[in-house]
């Protein structure tokens, strides 16, 4: 009796502390009304740069380090961070106004629409997004434009309370709240069942979940690279896109001038049977959203596995554009692999010049993983013109022949097509062709797996062939390109999470790579890139009489002049951070 009494007595104590909370947050609403929303945002950037004071700066700090990893950007990472708090609190003020006054509709737009508009009505769309921007409510206006493009499915948002109000009051006010908008709202905290089952009907009716991925949540996750680091990923949202045959889409809201609001559609992701794709595709569009206007971010939670660094423990180092004497360079497979095993790069590419021989004898006769080093067999092939150079790696089958030097771009990705595993990647892309070539390959659905964006004398081309591949969602990877000694191994390199090759041709897949140019390397004498220049021209003419001693003559001179090449002090280059 005294139990129950007391229990009682405990329920009824909640209840007027719900009817509190509640009240004292619909007089905030009015309060956040009344005001003129100028006046809130300035207010925020205040309350912001106060935070910087606290220990949420070591969150958003950390958010900030991770996404800038090789290029820290000094004094405005502490304006980056007031700006992600600051955004935090713009949300909450935008949410509290919404209660009372729903957001004009007409305020909103969207881009990227192409990547959304063909699945609308005719398949089942789960919507995954950062904590950015005015998430709460830019959904109420979605709605709205959903209908003007003629969507009539239900539109559902799986949502969390802010931290700490996470009580069942609250989320009750919030819920009524954004019902205003003709949605439907879950809690993520509904019982995992009964809402797998809510969220599965939705999506086999062809219509639309909203999902935010990158907090923590109690649910099963995976561990996703993330920038230099990884995040823990819900797996629910993979797993139930597989189940209901939908697509997922990353996307992020965004504040606009003048009181505007808007969405960011990225490519659609088709599920794939490992979880993992998936949630490591979705994350990689991710990023490419977050870069663009990152003061946005208003993630107050830490979720980082590891430091933030740009050789952070969690990401391996790759080296896949290397050759040997069966083309043009000065060093056996073997040599690159010592000096791969002494510059800490796990995984190497062996791709001579429209040859093949060395690499598959190599592969017959040797172990590809000795556990500190892994070799991949490859090909540089010359397409038609002689300057554009595709290469082909062969992680699992090594053909016995490939195709002739001057054959056209398309018919080589359609012949590595044909072989099992074999993984294309455009090589350190012309200036002047490689738009053209992408277009070209995307028309006729052809595209390569990858494209190199950190390799010599890239310059100014980077960040364009960064944004490229982003669009195409083809996969970065950094390759030196090294011919003539080992200490040009591991100058521009592609990193990768995992260890070996199996975890690379994963990151390459899912477009989970980083391509980095690193400080160190090598200086060599002038005449060792004649001599190896000219032994590479006389590549075409090799089976003709007595052109190959010749050709091996110069490049063995040019070997014993490479060998008293001088290294570059560490810290002389910059690093180049994918973006």
């Amino acid at each position: 009796m005294d139990d129950t009494s007391s229990r009682d007595d405990g329920g009824g104590s909640d209840k007027v502390r719900d009817r509190v909370v509640v009240s004292v947050i619909i007089g905030l609403a009015w309060i956040t009304r009344l005001v003129p929303m100028p006046i809130w945002v300035a207010l925020s950037m205040v309350v912001g740069l106060a935070s910087m004071l606290t220990g949420k700066r070591h969150v958003v700090l950390a958010n900030v380090r991770h996404t800038h990893y090789g290029s820290p950007p000094g004094f405005r990472g502490w304006w980056l961070g007031a700006s992600m708090i600051g955004s935090h609190v713009r949300t909450v003020i935008h949410t509290l106004r919404a209660s009372i006054d729903p957001p004009d509709a007409s305020r909103f737009s969207a881009r990227g629409l192409e990547h959304i508009l063909p699945h609308l009505g005719q398949r089942g769309i789960i919507l995954v997004a950062p904590h950015a921007g005015p998430y709460t409510t830019l959904a109420m206006m979605g709605r709205r434009w959903l209908a003007d493009q003629g969507f009539e499915g239900e539109l559902v948002v799986v949502a969390r309370m802010f931290q700490p109000l996470r009580s069942d009051a609250v989320m009750d006010w919030f819920v009524d709240t954004l019902g205003k908008g003709a949605l439907t709202i879950i809690p993520v905290d509904e019982q995992p069942q009964k809402l797998a089952m809510a969220l599965q009907r939705t999506l086999r009716n062809n219509g639309i979940v909203v999902l935010l991925v990158d907090e923590p949540t109690p649910t099963p996750s995976l561990n996703v690279p993330f920038f230099d680091s990884t995040i823990r990923m819900p797996i629910g949202p993979a797993r139930l896109a597989r189940a209901t045959r939908s697509v997922v889409i990353p996307v992020m809201a965004r504040y606009r001038p003048l009181g505007r609001q808007s969405i960011e559609i990225a490519p659609a992701v088709v599920p794939a049977a490992d979880p993992a794709v998936t949630l490591g595709q979705a994350a990689r569009s991710l990023e490419g959203l977050l870069r663009t206007n990152l003061a946005q971010w208003s993630m107050l939670t830490p979720i980082w596995s590891t430091p933030g660094n740009a050789k952070s423990t969690s990401l391996q180092q790759a080296e896949l554009h290397l050759h040997t004497h069966g083309s043009d360079g000065l060093r056996s497979i073997d040599e690159w692999r010592e000096a791969a095993r002494a510059n800490g790069v796990r995984v190497i590419g062996i791709t001579d010049h429209d040859h093949i021989e060395v690499a598959r004898t190599w592969a017959m006769t040797h172990e590809r993983d000795d556990g500190e080093v892994a070799v991949i067999p490859g090909v540089e092939l010359t397409a038609r013109g002689r300057i554009v150079h595709v290469s082909v790696l062969f992680p699992e089958d090594v053909p016995s022949r490939i195709p002739k030097a001057g054959t056209p771009l398309p018919e080589i990705v359609r012949w590595a097509r044909e072989i099992p595993g074999a993984i294309v990647v455009l090589v350190h892309p012309h200036p002047i062709l490689w738009k053209r070539q992408l277009r070209g390959l995307a028309a006729e659905g052809l595209l390569p797996d990858a494209m190199e964006t950190c390799y010599p004398l890239v310059g100014w081309q980077n960040r364009t062939l960064e944004h490229a591949a982003r669009r195409y969602g083809i996969a970065v990877l950094g390759g030196s390109d090294a011919h003539l000694a080992g200490g040009q191994l591991g100058r521009h390199v592609t990193q990768y999470p995992g260890d070996g090759i199996e975890d690379l041709v994963t990151a390459i897949r899912t477009r989970t790579t980083r391509a980095a140019t690193l400080p160190g390397g090598v200086t060599m004498p002038g005449d060792v890139h004649i001599r190896q220049s000219l032994a590479s021209w006389m590549l075409p003419w090799r089976e003709r009489s007595g052109v190959e001693p010749v050709r091996q003559r110069i490049l063995e001179g040019a070997r014993l002049r490479a060998d008293g090449a001088r290294p570059v002090p560490v810290g002389v280059a910059e690093p180049v951070e994918e973006r």
